[in-house]
């Protein structure tokens, strides 16, 4: 049984980008656009996981009331009821997570709520191909083992 602690460093602290409460949506989406990433986590000040702007917050909370993205905060539309994971969880609890309730990225907290880690569907998928070329490696090598073995003894 694989858990999240088990997994590689998908992405260290300095590698995902994180944002404030009072951080304009049009500075965030900036960000999101240059970076190409579909959501990030939004913490205070003690750097506490208090919620999550994601492109489908903008598009419906923003876009669609055409509320202006250099007004607007991360804290006036950012999904604030966050499903998280802890290192502890196994991975499959939180792929079952994710596809429940249809929600792209997981926040990987400690007890305190501080922000570890931010995984993404596409950060297990990568994990789920390279997991199944290691199996395909493994069994092409058992296939030419059984194959030269074949071979020799005729």
């Amino acid at each position: 049984m694989e858990y999240i602690k088990d997994l590689p460093k998908i992405k260290r602290k300095d590698q995902f980008f994180y944002f404030y409460p009072d951080s304009t949506v049009s500075e965030i989406a900036d960000m999101m656009d240059l970076k190409d990433i579909g959501a990030v986590p939004i913490l205070d000040k003690e750097n506490k996981l208090i919620g999550i702007l994601s492109e489908r917050d903008i598009v419906r909370k923003l876009v669609k009331n055409g509320r202006d993205s250099d007004l607007v905060t991360a804290e006036d539309i950012m999904t604030k009821e966050v499903k998280s994971a802890t290192f502890q969880t196994k991975i499959i609890d939180a792929q079952f997570l994710m596809k429940k309730n249809n929600i792209r990225h997981l926040p990987i907290i400690d007890s305190k709520n501080l922000l570890l880690n931010f995984v993404s569907q596409r950060d297990l998928i990568i994990r789920d191909v390279n997991n199944k070329k290691l199996i395909l490696i493994f069994i092409t090598l058992i296939l030419l083992f059984i194959l030269i073995t074949l071979i020799i003894k005729t």
